[in-house]
């Protein structure tokens, strides 16, 4: 039996800290490098909407196939396609080929989403039953942000020695070494195998059955609404901060650096979101309040171009406090038993609205240039503050009746 601190050391420090530092050295400059190899701003939105495509439509086999074959077999094919499209980024600048290796990415990516958590969740508890997950869990969300932290820096730090197209070939190569250890030393998983059937009749009832109680339900309607404008509006900040930067002229190898320090900023926010809330006068009129301060520093991002950094991470602190106040208010108005299918339609929701404002956001910055989409992105964030008032005066009404 394999002992929990091997364990431990296994899952957190070789596969987690060191798959998340090499997915993360190109994190801080792949629209510019894309833009570098003459993609317009439209090709590059459509490598992320195929991306998104992808996940949509193979979580569900995906998860079968961890779920009913084995969770390491799951994650090795998901490191295996991830370290093989990096390698062929590096080899490839024709269109076609990079939008299949995007679409493949995503593939890769539902392999390894939940069936990693399955794998080191059950194999710490076969090496001691009585262990507190919570603790561990901890760990490797920390572990997680400590590797992306440090590839934002070692980016940054081959960008500044001018190694920047290598950048892809350093990532395949380095997550390509985490599957082979993976591969030599990851012990299978102890779970005993089920023969869960998953399909996609079931799954889109789910989505009819939940989009159904939404719909009633006008308070929940109310701040699903929000947050579809609060994340198209960062959506779009999200794709543009590299190419406004880099016009702004602030040096690209510092692109990295200023990821970092929004990582460690919105790893200690979040933990003070209940004392944030309280502050504000309660989670809705606080959900409110971020929207209208994000399109504030987003203003002052256009405002001034050459410092634009600073405001932009200010943004990105808020940005991380959003999440940690609306699902705890999100959950409080579902049922038990409705709870994980209206997740999934909130999910839906939300990616939805990430494939339309990274088509929207390519097509502008194309055709307007990149204030066009910052304005766009400012507009959202304030049109994502009305629902959330709107959902105040429901639940006014509501504790009145």
């Amino acid at each position: 039996m394999q002992s929990l601190k091997g364990n431990i050391r296994f899952f957190l420090i070789v596969v987690t800290l060191f798959s998340s530092f090499f997915t993360s050295l190109m994190a801080p400059f792949w629209v510019i490098y894309f833009n570098k190899i003459n993609l317009d701003f439209a090709q590059i939105s459509l490598l992320i909407i195929v991306n998104h495509v992808a996940v949509t439509f193979f979580e569900i086999p995906t998860g079968a196939l961890a779920d009913t074959y084995s969770r390491k077999f799951s994650v090795l094919l998901s490191l295996l396609i991830g370290s093989l499209t990096s390698i062929g980024i590096y080899f490839n600048t024709s269109f076609a080929v990079l939008l299949f290796l995007y679409f493949l990415s995503g593939v890769g990516a539902t392999l390894n989403s939940g069936a990693f958590e399955s794998w080191f969740a059950d194999s710490i508890l076969f090496s001691e039953k009585d262990v507190d997950l919570t603790k561990y869990w901890g760990r490797l969300t920390s572990y997680n942000y400590l590797g992306s932290t440090m590839g934002f820096l070692g980016g940054s730090i081959l960008v500044r020695y001018n190694i920047f197209r290598e950048i892809w070939l350093i990532e395949g190569i380095g997550i390509f070494l985490v599957f082979i250890y993976v591969f030599l030393t990851g012990k299978k998983d102890k779970s005993q195998k089920k023969e869960v059937e998953y399909s996609y009749r079931e799954y889109f009832s789910k989505i009819s059955k939940g989009t159904g109680y939404l719909f009633k339900h006008r308070i929940l309607l109310s701040i699903t609404i929000g947050a579809f404008f609060f994340f198209f509006s960062s959506g779009i900040l999200s794709m543009l901060w590299q190419p406004y930067f880099e016009k702004a002229g602030i040096p690209v190898e510092w692109f990295g650096v200023i990821l970092a320090l929004t990582m460690i900023l919105s790893i200690i926010v979040p933990r003070y979101a209940d004392r944030i809330a309280e502050k504000f006068g309660g989670l809705l009129r606080t959900l409110m309040i971020i929207s209208i301060i994000s399109a504030l520093f987003i203003f002052m991002m256009y405002v001034i171009p050459s410092y634009s950094f600073i405001p932009y991470i200010i943004y990105t602190v808020i940005y991380s406090a959003h999440t940690p106040i609306f699902m705890p208010y999100f959950n409080k108005l579902i049922p038990s038993s409705e709870r994980a299918t209206i997740i999934s339609i909130y999910s839906l929701f939300i990616s939805v609205s990430t494939i339309l404002c990274t088509y929207l956001f390519g097509i502008l910055s194309d055709r307007m240039g990149l204030n066009a989409a910052l304005f766009l992105s400012l507009i959202t964030a304030l049109i994502s503050s009305i629902p959330f008032k709107k959902a105040m005066v429901l639940e006014k009404e509501v504790s009145i009746e």
